[in-house]
Formats: C-alpha cells, structure tokens, sequence
C-alpha cells in the first residue's frame, strides 16, 4: 500500500510590528521594523536549527530596510511578497493600475534581493486580493484564505478548504478541520494551545495531504509590555517559541513533511 505524504505548510508574515497603531499606542518607525527583525531571527534560528523549510511573506518596506536578511532567509527558505509598501496598505481603496504597479515593483524587489524568481502572495490581514492583477503580475499562487469565521476581520465557513484557482491563481487556503471550522492560525495555536494545534493539525490531514498554518515575526518578541488585548499578547515570545519548537518535534515524528508553498505548488500542478 502506497502511503499518501502529508505535507506541512509553514509560513511566516515578516512585516511592520504596527498593532499597537491599532489600538492607539505610540510606538516609533524604528521600533516598529526593530521588533520584526528580532522576531524573525529568531524564527530563522529555530527553522533552521530543525532543518525544516518555511515560506516567508515579506512586505516590501522589512525587505528594503533588511536586504541581507532577506538573502539569508532565502538561501534555505521561500521568499513570498507580503502586501504592496507596508503591512496596512488595503488593495480596496487603490486603483487597479497602482495596484498592478505596486505589486510589480515589490516582486522585483524581492526578486532583485534572493536572486530568485517569486511565486507566491498573501494579502495583509488576510483580505481578499486583487486576483486578476496577481495573474497580470505573475504570481503563481496565493494563501491569503482562511476559510473560517473571525469576528470582526471576516466570515469565510463556506469557501474552500481544499486548492482551487481563480483567474488563473492557485489558492492555498489556511487549514481548518472539516464541517466546523476549527482554525489552525496563530491566534487560535498560540490561545488553545499545543494540544489543540496538533488536534486541528490531524483531523485537517484526514482529507487533504497538507496543513497550512501561519505565524507572525511580531510574535516571537515579548508583547507583554503593549497594552493591547490579552488573547493577541498571550503566549508570545519563549513560550510560542516552545509551542511551535514542540509542535515541530511532534510532526516530524508522524514523518509530516516540512515543505515550502512553492515546491507544494509545483507538487500539485504536476499531480493534475
């Protein structure tokens, strides 16, 4: 009996640490990229300690003010454009011409800083992009989906769960367990736990052959000291770093794959 590969898809947004602009907190220019890069060493360090290979969604703005990270990240990982100019920028009040521009030119960027050719996208705040104006861009594929209900950001239970193209993109949803919805994303992995991360991780793998989940840089710092809402500080820093470095251990035991959203594409183009 042939025994079908499960695929792990982890992915890390790398952009300004502006949540605390949210919520009306002063915080500085330099501070905001300063907490990103911290957290994305960190990433880095434990990514590569566990010879796992991850997608990095990188906003234009964190590449151009840290070019050699990017190039390092690189070398072993996916490069993949987060957003337009910085992690707020909204596609719905920009018109389509400096929507395509914008995209473009943070593409090649990227391109220009790894050497490589970039293949995917997710929107900031997980919005719905401009699927057209990707196709028109070049990009392959996108995982800004999560097909699931979050108060207050948006109400997907009844879009796919599974890859579907539109407009000549391929999706890549965020993974969710079937019929209700549950979510493996950071908020609800750092809030519920481990448990509940390697719960979600299984029952997703029940009917597909990957799980994709999402971190961001800004987690891997201590968020205790920013008076934002507990459940978006909690569990942040050491301790999501212990999750996530446990959650690993725990996937490569179950012989999981650790692959990047762009190989997974290629995978699945040449499986149809």
């Amino acid at each position: 009996m042939v025994v079908k590969i499960k695929h792990i898809l982890l992915t890390f947004d790398i952009e300004e640490f502006d949540m605390p602009l949210e919520f009306g907190l002063k915080i500085s220019e330099d501070e905001i990229f300063e907490r990103s890069f911290v957290g994305t060493k960190r990433i880095l360090e434990l990514v590569n300690n566990k010879k796992i290979k991850s997608t990095f969604f990188i906003t234009p703005r964190f590449a151009s003010k840290y070019p050699e990270l990017v190039k390092e990240i690189s070398e072993k990982h996916e490069v993949a454009l987060h957003g337009y100019h910085d992690h707020s920028y909204n596609y719905k009040v920009v018109e389509r011409d400096v929507a395509f521009k914008d995209l473009k030119e943070g593409k090649e960027m990227l391109s220009k800083i790894t050497g490589k050719e970039v293949k995917g996208f997710r929107e900031p705040r997980l919005q719905k992009p401009p699927y057209s104006i990707l196709k028109k861009t070049g990009f392959e594929y996108d995982s800004s989906l999560n097909p699931t209900f979050i108060p207050g950001r948006y109400n997907n239970l009844i879009s796919n769960r599974e890859p579907f193209s539109i407009e000549g993109v391929k999706i890549y949803p965020l993974s969710v367990t079937p019929l209700v919805r549950l979510p493996l994303f950071w908020f609800a992995f750092r809030n519920l736990g481990l448990s509940y991360g390697k719960f979600v991780t299984k029952l997703s793998l029940m009917d597909q052959d990957f799980a994709n989940l999402v971190f961001h840089s800004w987690e891997f710092i201590d968020l205790n000291e920013f008076k934002v809402p507990l459940l978006l500080r909690r569990n942040s820093d050491v301790k999501v770093r212990n999750m996530l470095d446990k959650y690993i251990d725990w996937c490569l035991k179950k012989k999981f794959k650790f692959i990047c959203m762009g190989e997974y594409n290629d995978i699945y183009n040449n499986s149809l």
